[in-house]
């Protein structure tokens, strides 16, 4: 079953700098986590072996099998799960050839990756006990997806954090410069760890629709993602510049004024508070100045789950994860802006 098929938007930032905005939790030994190549494997066939080595892939990797031709590379299902045809037209296809030789040189070996996932699934299993570590598959869709989650598995769409190699490309598919400038390595970690709480998490605000529950829901994922990384800077959590970071900090007071003097916060209405969650070069809201950092809703909501998990240092990681009453939340926060 498909939990959840979606593009991560990225992050930005200085990878391994040390950040104490929240508490650091403990881990546990876990097997070394290793990384599928799915492309690599697929890319490896032989031509006269292409059915019984679909039949081994299929077997390997299941349901990412199916939705990898179906879903990310749009192959029309005829009956065929193996999507044969499709497939063998496919590795026949020489910009496609191109594009494997491409990403597998600039990606020959992912051992930082697995390390830094490994360290994250140690404290991840010491938090959620009950819950089961995911594969991690990677794969190319031909700059389709960066990342996408599934039941039991997260892929990775390597061929969307070359920003040194496809910059141009990029642009010619009018990717927003902001977004350009983060595909590359090191935020290949990051959206995996972020990619993994959305798939959890995301039916919380399904129901309620307000501002203050999608800006806490979006502060937890990130509390999240930094409670597993936590040698990861603020700056990459966020998707901030430095000077982007500065600036919230600076401004903190400024916009919890900003978001009541706009009456914004039990607001169920999307487009009237989306442009204070969706990423951008700034915050594009009225009364927002440009020089402002992309969501900053996002970053209040951090703020504010922080707040929650200092004053409340009872609560769990997991018990945080799993509260879907936002209003409790606001209110054991105490939040009050510097």
């Amino acid at each position: 079953m498909l939990l959840s098929f979606c593009t991560i938007l990225f992050l930005s930032g200085c990878f391994g700098c040390q950040n104490n905005s929240q508490a650091v939790y403990e881990g546990e030994p876990v097997e070394p986590v290793k990384i599928k190549r799915f492309e690599r494997e697929l890319f490896s066939i032989e031509a006269g072996q292409l059915e019984p080595a679909l039949e081994n892939l299929f077997r390997k990797y299941g349901d990412f099998y199916f939705y990898y031709a179906q879903d990310m590379l749009a192959m029309p299902f005829e009956g065929d799960s193996l999507f044969t045809k499709q497939i063998r037209m496919l590795l026949n296809y020489a910009p496609f050839q191109k594009l494997y030789r491409q990403v597998d040189s600039f990606y020959t070996d992912l051992s930082d990756v697995e390390t830094g996932l490994t360290s994250a699934m140690g404290i991840y299993t010491a938090q959620f006990p009950n819950a089961r570590i995911p594969e991690f598959v990677s794969f190319i869709s031909e700059f389709g997806y960066a990342n996408v989650t599934f039941d039991k598995q997260i892929g990775i769409g390597l061929d969307m954090y070359m920003n040194t190699v496809f910059k141009d490309y990029y642009h010619s598919l009018e990717f927003p410069e902001f977004m350009i400038r983060k595909l590359r390595r090191e935020y290949i970690l990051p959206n995996i760890i972020k990619a993994l709480g959305l798939a959890r998490y995301e039916s919380q605000t399904s129901r309620d629709r307000r501002f203050i529950a999608q800006m806490l829901y979006e502060g937890k994922v990130k509390y999240f993602t930094k409670a597993l990384l936590p040698d990861v800077h603020d700056t990459l959590i966020l998707g901030y510049t430095s000077a982007q970071l500065k600036w919230v900090e600076e401004n903190e007071a400024e916009m919890w004024a900003h978001y009541a003097e706009k009456e914004l916060l039990y607001k169920d209405e999307p487009t009237l508070y989306m442009r204070y969650l969706n990423d951008g070069p700034f915050t594009s809201a009225d009364g927002v100045p440009h020089e402002s950092a992309p969501a900053i809703g996002v970053w209040t909501g951090w703020k504010i789950i922080q707040s929650y998990m200092r004053k409340n240092p009872e609560v769990t990681l997991e018990q945080l994860m799993q509260e879907k009453d936002f209003d409790k939340i606001l209110k054991l926060s105490r939040y009050k802006p510097a």
